[in-house]
């Protein structure tokens, strides 16, 4: 299993030239993103009114959740990036020298974003489908980017991809379910 991890990692990670390293280097950083972000909260705020802090909290929470399971998952592996690996490491194609911390396995990246498109697709569907699909180009094009860069295998990001979409759903349904709770005590 690891050799066609390496070989599909190889493989993507050689398709390098200048405009995509420049292109995924931007790609990877969260704040580039921070239009889409604020056009969603917008969206949000204008379909949920007073409701939209509700739904805030519960970002922030799906946030903490992915990043901090990755973080327990890596520290417990201890699975090195291909960048990292002595092995491989001279290798991988990186960009401006970055090669992340030591350990990749889950990419929190993939969990993060997959989690958060998941969650919003979950709460919001089918109203926003034009920002649900750029919610989930956006986790997609997070993901390889990671791979690009020469910091997670493959398995990395499906790992992290799988851990966001079931983190991201169960708190879909979470977030449905307390606040139908919230609105049967308002009513009673």
């Amino acid at each position: 299993m690891q050799q066609i991890d390496q070989s599909v990692f190889f493989f993507l990670n050689g398709l390098h030239n200048h405009f995509f390293d420049d292109f995924f280097w931007y790609a990877t950083k969260g704040i580039i993103y921070l239009p889409l972000y604020l056009i969603a909260a917008w969206l949000a705020y204008k379909q949920l009114g007073k409701r939209f802090w509700y739904l805030f909290l519960f970002v922030i929470l799906t946030i903490i959740l992915t990043d901090q399971s990755c973080d327990l998952i890596k520290q417990t592996v201890c699975r090195l990036r291909p960048s990292n690996d002595p092995c491989i490491a001279s290798l991988v194609h990186v960009v401006n020298n970055y090669r992340g911390g030591d350990y990749g396995f889950p990419s929190a990246h993939a969990c993060n974003t997959f989690g958060m498109a998941v969650f919003l697709y979950g709460v919001m569907r089918p109203k926003r489908w034009g920002l649900t699909l750029a919610f989930f180009a956006w986790a997609a094009i997070m993901s390889y980017s990671r791979i690009y860069l020469g910091v997670h295998y493959p398995s990395d990001i499906l790992c992290g991809a799988v851990l966001g979409v079931s983190i991201g759903w169960g708190m879909a349904l979470f977030h449905t379910y307390t606040l139908s709770l919230l609105r049967s005590q308002k009513k009673g």
